[in-house]
C-alpha cells in the first residue's frame, strides 16, 4: 500500500496516479556505457565513470520509487523524497494555480514539472510523465468537486 493510499480521508478515492519517467535513468546508463568506453584508454576513468553511473542510477531508483503524485476527489497530493520528505496537499476548492514547464528534452520524451502555486508558495516536483494528462486530470477532478457540491448548477449546463 502505498503512502497516498494510507493517508486517504473518509470517502476519498484516488481518480489518477503520476509517475516518475523513465527518462531519471538515462545520465546513469549514459555514464556507465561511457566508463566502458574510456575504460580501453584508462581504466581509472572508466572505472571511475561507471560508479559514477551505478550511483547516478541508484538515486534515480531511490528518487523513483519514493515518489507518488496522486489526484484524488477531494485534494492533488504530491510526496517526494526517502529520508528527508516532501510533501504537498492541495485541496480540490482552494487550488490556486498548477504550472506545467517542459524543455526540448521533456516535449520530445514526454516529462516536466509541475509548478504548484499555493498561498504564495510555489513548489516544483520535476520528471512527471505525462505531465499535461495530470494537468487534465486535475482540472477535471476540480470541475465534478464543483459539480458535487452545487448540483443544481451541473444541471443547467
Amino acid at each position: 500500500m502505498s503512502f497516498i493510499e494510507k493517508n486517504l480521508s473518509a470517502n476519498e478515492r484516488i481518480c489518477y496516479v503520476g509517475k516518475i519517467h523513465w527518462y531519471i535513468y538515462l545520465r546513469g546508463i549514459f555514464f556507465i556505457a561511457l566508463g566502458f568506453a574510456a575504460s580501453g584508454a584508462s581504466t581509472t576513468l572508466g572505472g571511475f565513470l561507471v560508479i559514477v553511473g551505478i550511483l547516478s542510477l541508484i538515486f534515480a531508483t531511490v528518487m523513483a520509487s519514493s515518489t507518488e503524485f496522486a489526484v484524488t476527489n477531494k485534494r492533488v497530493i504530491l510526496k517526494t523524497g526517502a529520508l528527508k520528505r516532501k510533501f504537498i496537499e492541495l485541496q480540490l476548492n482552494k487550488s490556486e494555480g498548477l504550472r506545467i514547464e517542459q524543455g526540448i528534452m521533456g516535449r520530445i520524451f514526454n516529462f516536466g514539472t509541475i509548478k504548484i502555486n499555493s498561498a504564495g508558495v510555489t513548489e516544483n516536483f520535476g520528471y512527471l510523465a505525462k505531465p499535461f494528462q495530470f494537468k487534465k486530470e486535475v482540472n477535471n477532478a476540480v470541475e465534478n468537486s464543483f459539480a458535487s457540491l452545487n448540483p443544481t448548477a451541473a444541471q443547467t449546463v
